[in-house]
């Protein structure tokens, strides 16, 4: 008798070595992937951060977010196809909500676009507010993007569930 056991997933920050899973991802998930150039270059900033969600050392889903004093701002999120709707979307928010917390962040903004209603939908679930659009933010199709907003002070009122 085989028995399956299901694979540990565990979320730790990313660094240059890992630039090569990243580029992966990427581009499995992404229209308008970001290149290696950008992540060395963002990388060696002080101010960007990378939450990756590893998985017998793949990488499965990473956030992205550049963190300066009281704010931060979400760059990309991203979960392998093969993984989706499984909550580890969930699983990263809830780890740069931590983070937020314990290094002072009062807001965390991000851009979406507009079709990609499952994302929309995450971000809501964490209380974030549509603040503005982008006209023809998406250099590829032209789509607008939304802006949403998250004041950490709200995050803490979210029901039990969404709490870290």
């Amino acid at each position: 008798m085989v028995e399956l056991v299901e694979q540990e997933l565990c979320i730790v920050f990313l660094n240059q070595s890992h630039i090569r899973q990243l580029l992966k991802l990427e581009a499995q998930c992404f229209t308008l992937p970001w290149d290696e150039t950008q992540f060395s270059r963002l990388m060696t900033g002080e101010h960007f951060k990378v939450l990756g969600m590893m998985e017998c050392g793949e990488l499965r889903g990473y956030l992205s977010f550049l963190h300066v004093r009281d704010q931060a701002e979400i760059m990309n999120l991203a979960v392998h196809p093969g993984k989706r709707q499984k909550g580890l979307g969930k699983k990263l928010m809830k780890a740069l909500l931590g983070y937020c917390r314990i290094h002072g962040v009062q807001w965390i903004s991000l851009e979406v676009r507009m079709s990609n209603v499952p994302a929309i939908s995450l971000y809501q679930g964490f209380g974030f507010k549509e603040v503005g659009r982008r006209e023809k933010y998406y250099t590829d199709t032209g789509e607008d993007a939304l802006v949403l907003q998250l004041e950490l002070a709200d995050a803490l009122k979210l029901p039990f569930s969404q709490k870290i």
